[in-house]
């Protein structure tokens, strides 16, 4: 018979183990440890003292002036390391920027998804949520293969959309351009819908085959309503409760597709979704900045959730997520990156620094205490992240039988901190990537003491370098350069949208332009 104490791989010690952040100060243990089982799951958490004198032949990890915390999760991301601004491009409106993405030449996507996984790890991050097209079950591969490489843990969405590829009407805008570019234009996209929805959900199902377990959960991620026709929303329903799938959708980002859904559908983009039938539990929805509080109400009444992405949201233009309120109806929210965080770098820990500072604009009463507090970042950072993923069995809190996903952050003072701070407070209010001393994903140290086990990053970043150079610029240039004639016009045409009237009130109190 097996001993326990030959069970166990390595104790994890912390002055502070957060073991469940969702339960804020009782979800903390001091001067504690997390013992991790030869099969990379959690056998206890516990005082240390208790720990080493249980299992005393057991290795150590960590330092008493570390914090411990659950895995971070960013739960939304398209697996790019480099950057749209480190490629050339930069940021802006959402409507110009997809005029503009086209002429980037990205690196070899393996390399690319490598230095993402590199950067992911460095912030504490130990999952991340991949949403991404592919033409073929290899494309897919070559991202996977990269994240286990260096033993990320990862959810895919495949993502997908059918109509409005140019404007959010193309079915009047394409006929209203000039004769010389009409012709073009039609040609830019395959319009085929039945022949892109036959290839989407093959696809699918062959990626959902080879690698869909609750480990590695595989999703399906129509791009958002406004470029999904309810043909095809319809079969993703579908499709999302055969197979007990869960469903990733990039929805209400921008005020203007809010305003082409209801030019359409005389609807809010939540309120068509609702009308389909398409809102559920199994739902999360992306961005969602221009909901409305009947749109909210609709999502907590159905159970959806949504993904925070604050820095994204800046960069883009988009504005501030309402998630002060969405929190006030019990709508789950998690923290997601989206490739474009505040410097660039993937830092989960910089992200909820940034949305903390936003969301204490949403009440400015003196009286009253910000809803978005850091216990409740650090949860949407690791429990609820967990949760929309559909991996809440797997990760996102430090309990027996969860995988041993873990960071360790340094929170000695420097020189001092009041001992009345929370260390949930001190992560979030002054802690950054390099604070980050040692990551574990299932049991395996994937990064000690700064330093990435088992990659070379000097020689995979000359080679990702390398592969921008190299890559074929050919093939993308006949519709960069339509996209340039075409943008006057697609520019011309959102000028017809008004989807900010001055009487309708904000969220967030930011400023104003009369007194009186």
């Amino acid at each position: 018979m097996i001993q326990e104490r030959e069970m166990v791989k390595m104790l994890v010690r912390g002055g502070h183990v957060i073991f469940d952040p969702a339960a804020g100060t009782d979800g903390v243990i001091e001067d504690a440890g997390v013992a991790i089982s030869t099969d990379g799951k959690i056998l206890a958490v516990a005082p240390f003292k208790d720990l080493a004198s249980r299992f005393p032949d057991a290795p150590v990890e960590g330092d008493p002036g570390y914090a411990v915390v659950p895995g971070l999760i960013d739960a939304h991301s398209h697996g790019m390391g480099l950057s749209y601004f480190e490629l050339g491009v930069g940021y802006d409106h959402l409507e110009y920027w997809n005029t503009v993405i086209p002429g980037i030449h990205r690196p070899d996507p393996h390399l690319d998804a490598l230095w993402c996984a590199v950067k992911h790890i460095r912030s504490g991050c130990t999952t991340i949520h991949h949403m991404g097209g592919a033409s073929s079950v290899e494309d897919v591969q070559t991202r996977i293969s990269a994240y286990e490489k260096l033993n990320l843990r990862w959810a895919f969405s495949l993502t997908v959309k059918d109509q409005n590829f140019l404007t959010y009407e193309d079915d009047s805008f394409i006929p209203g351009l000039p004769e010389e570019l009409r012709d073009e234009a039609e040609e830019l996209f395959d319009r085929d819908k039945k022949r892109l929805h036959s290839n989407y959900f093959s696809t699918f199902d062959e990626i959902y085959r080879r690698y869909h377990s609750p480990e590695s959960p595989v999703g399906l991620g129509p791009m958002g309503p406004q470029w999904c026709s309810p043909d095809l929303l319809v079969k993703i329903r579908a499709e999302a409760e055969s197979k007990d799938a869960r469903i990733h959708m990039h929805a209400i980002q921008t005020p203007y597709q809010n305003e082409a859904i209801f030019r359409r559908y005389a609807s809010s983009g939540v309120s068509h979704l609702a009308e389909m039938g398409f809102l559920g539990p199994d739902l999360t929805l992306g961005h969602g900045v221009w909901m409305s509080e009947y749109d909210i109400g609709l999502l907590a009444d159905t159970g959806c959730s949504v993904t925070h992405h604050p820095a994204c949201n800046l960069n883009m233009r988009n504005g501030i997520l309402p998630a002060a309120y969405l929190l006030s109806k019990d709508v789950p929210v998690a923290l997601g990156i989206d490739g474009k965080g505040l410097n660039d770098d993937e830092d989960m820990l910089a992200e909820m620094r940034l949305a903390e500072k936003l969301h204490r604009l949403a009440d400015m009463h003196p009286g009253s205490s910000p809803r978005v507090t850091p216990a409740r970042l650090l949860q949407m950072a690791t429990s609820t992240g967990a949760e929309v993923l559909g991996m809440q069995d797997v990760c996102g809190t430090l309990k027996r039988g969860k995988a041993a996903d873990m960071a360790l952050i340094d929170l000695t003072p420097d020189p001092y901190v009041h001992p009345d701070a929370t260390p949930q407070q001190r992560i979030v209010m002054q802690k950054d990537r390099d604070d980050v001393r040692t990551v574990i994903i299932g049991g395996e140290v994937v990064m000690r003491e700064g330093e990435i086990q088992g990659i070379d990053e000097e020689k995979l970043t000359a080679e990702l370098i390398d592969s921008i150079s190299a890559s074929d610029r050919a093939g993308s240039r006949r519709r960069v350069e339509l996209l340039q004639k075409l943008r006057p016009y697609i520019l011309q045409h959102f000028e017809k949208y008004r989807p900010l009237p001055d009487r309708i009130p904000p969220f967030y109190p930011v400023n104003r332009r009369q007194w009186h």
